[in-house]
């Protein structure tokens, strides 16, 4: 999947359960994300950082790029290029 994290708006399906975490003013929340679920990648670089942005039911979500990576499945490239 080496080059997909790089353009934002790229749609994922997870092929296993996900978590993510949701920032609310001060809280933290973990959110499960179940597997079958699409995904799409607002922001950052699954393939260089820590931590990446995703909307998932219309809720701007931070996951891991690991577990992006690892259980995301890449269902359509987006023509939305970030800053390469």
């Amino acid at each position: 999947m080496k080059g997909a994290g790089r353009i934002v708006g790229n749609d994922f399906k997870l092929k296993t359960r996900g978590r993510a975490i949701l920032s609310e003013e001060d809280y933290r929340i973990v959110i499960s994300i179940p597997a079958g679920a699409t995904i799409v990648l607002v922001g950052g670089n699954i393939d260089e950082g820590p931590l990446v942005k995703i909307r998932h039911r219309g809720r701007v979500l931070r996951m891991l790029a690991e577990d992006l990576r690892g259980s995301g499945a890449l269902l359509r490239k987006s023509a939305r290029f970030v800053d390469q």
